[in-house]
């Protein structure tokens, strides 16, 4: 009886050397293998549309960073450009003033243009400011549609944007570092000078 359950338990092989099926598969069992057929190509289904939405996702992210690094870029020129108007106003203001205010005094310039010499000094900071403003605007303007200026303001911008400005942590942690390296050493610096000046008196002094 042994042997003959043995046989019943092995699988008949055939000629080319592969099992025969032992008989028929179960309900259970068939729908797990169709379910396990299917998955692939479902998910070769969704493969190409989840694909083709990564990449067009990427491609979207690729501009927005180029447009904002393009745009930062920008910025820093206006910005560079717009704080060097507003300097030159303030600097052409303070010497619209000086002039006006050192002519005032002056008995030709009183005599010549009594309008002008009878404006208060406060009129007269007010005046050198417009004046300025409207003589720095049109030098930045023309400065700023100047090509080679404007290309080569670009091209610094564009150069500062790449540098890799260091964190709060990071200089917080470096300036904490220095901070004890400067006590470290002023402190070894202090001790050493006492230690050398006692020295110096045993050597130099009565000997005590």
């Amino acid at each position: 009886m042994a042997k003959g359950q043995k046989d019943k338990q092995t699988p008949k092989v055939a000629e080319d050397g592969e099992p025969e099926e032992s008989g028929p598969i179960a309900p259970a069992e068939a729908s797990s293998l169709v379910t396990r057929s299917e998955e692939p190509e479902a998910a070769d289904a969704e493969g190409p549309e989840d694909a083709e939405a990564l990449r067009s996702g990427e491609a979207e992210e690729d501009e927005g960073e180029a447009a904002a690094a393009q745009l930062g870029t920008e910025r820093y020129v206006l910005a560079g450009f717009f704080a060097s108007g507003m300097l030159l106003a303030y600097l052409l203001g303070k010497v619209v003033h000086g002039v006006w205010a050192t002519l005032s005094n002056k008995d030709w310039f009183s005599r010549t243009l009594p309008t002008l010499a009878a404006v208060g000094d406060d009129d007269k900071t007010t005046y050198g400011m417009v004046v300025g403003g409207v003589i720095a605007l049109v030098v930045v303007l023309r400065m700023f549609r100047n090509a080679e200026l404007r290309t080569w303001s670009d091209e610094v911008a564009a150069e500062l944007a790449k540098v890799k400005w260091p964190t709060k942590k990071e200089v917080t942690n470096a300036t904490f570092v220095v901070i004890a390296t400067t006590t470290v050493a002023t402190l070894y610096l202090a001790l050493l000078d006492r230690f050398w000046a006692f020295v110096t008196n045993i050597v130099y002094g009565d000997g005590s």
